[in-house]
């Protein structure tokens, strides 16, 4: 089952949320959790936002963002944010300036 989490304003869908915040180094106190698809997409509705898939060459994992309707930015501006800094130890570690370059949108709703 997947979990879907709000974490910085960002939406985010997880088919395994313990692994995916030792990744991100958050515990469950720095997210919200979403319930149910249905109260996503009516938060969607309700707003200005598109939902958006982002896949990779590299993997297969489904990257769930929730972006300006009149915008779709490139790549790197929506995740430039969380780009890994091994010097400062910070962002994800799954995402890096090579790893963006591989990144394409799958599927915009």
């Amino acid at each position: 089952m997947e979990t879907t989490f709000k974490y910085k304003g960002k939406i985010i869908t997880t088919p395994n949320l313990e692994k995916k915040l030792k990744r991100m180094k958050l515990s469950i106190d720095d997210i919200e959790i979403i319930e149910s698809d249905k109260k996503v997409n009516n938060e969607v509705e309700d707003s200005n936002l598109k939902q958006v898939i982002v896949r990779s060459t590299k993997d297969n994992i489904r990257r769930i963002c929730y972006i300006p309707k009149d915008y779709t930015p490139t790549i790197y501006e929506l995740f430039k944010d969380e780009i890994w800094n091994s010097k400062t130890k910070t962002g994800v570690k799954d995402i890096t300036e090579d790893s963006l370059m591989s990144m394409y949108y799958e599927k915009l709703i």
